[in-house]
């Protein structure tokens, strides 16, 4: 705790919000979430259960093995993007669709623009939180602590993960738990997943003067 500086504090607390922002954004664009988020909202879909209360109980379960692995990756950061997060998410949903409602249907180049938006919106805040350096949520630690324990590249270990995320909402798909619409899969699941790492990277440059800067 005595490495939190105001500053840290703020970028990981507003860090987290613009990123819930984001991702909700990127979900009203209806071309696809990022693999982790998709799943948690296909599946909190298909059980009738809240995305926040899901997101947290699957962060809880995932936070057990950071907390055996992966303690050096634990933070403030995590603890705030386990509890709130999904929540974040959730209600800027509600927002969203108390606004423009939950049907609202979008022209495809509507679409590519307000994707853009997001992805810019939700890098940017990602980085924010990044830079921080005050722990990592309990997802993004499953590629890190298993790129500590064996040889293989850390992409390539992130890829997985997403990969399984994707497979989860496949199977819930082939089972007839949710249907196709509902899967959160598009092209901006793609893009999340394997072309975020230069914004991010232009985002944290920005970012990262003024979060570790002592005050």
């Amino acid at each position: 705790m005595k490495n939190i500086s105001k500053r840290k504090l703020i970028a990981v607390i507003l860090g987290n919000l613009i990123l819930g922002i984001g991702i909700t954004i990127l979900r009203f664009s209806q071309m696809g979430n990022d693999p982790f988020c998709a799943s948690t909202m296909a599946i909190s879909g298909g059980l009738g259960m809240g995305l926040g209360t899901y997101q947290l109980i699957l962060n809880a379960v995932l936070f057990v093995f950071q907390l055996i692995w992966g303690r050096k990756y634990i933070g403030l950061g995590t603890i705030i993007n386990l509890f709130l997060l999904g929540y974040i998410v959730q209600f800027g949903t509600w927002a969203m669709e108390t606004l423009f409602g939950a049907d609202v249907v979008l022209t495809l180049p509507l679409k590519l623009v307000i994707m853009v938006a997001a992805l810019v919106i939700l890098t940017f805040g990602l980085a924010m939180y990044q830079v921080a350096e005050l722990g990592v949520a309990p997802y993004d630690f499953l590629a890190l602590g298993l790129a500590d324990r064996f040889p293989v590249p850390y992409f390539a270990l992130r890829v997985g993960t997403d990969a399984v995320c994707v497979l989860v909402i496949l199977i819930a798909v082939g089972t007839g738990l949710i249907g196709w619409e509902s899967s959160h899969l598009g092209i901006g699941t793609v893009i999340t997943a394997f072309f975020l790492g230069p914004l991010v990277s232009y985002f944290s440059k920005l970012h990262e003067k003024w979060v570790n800067e002592s005050r």
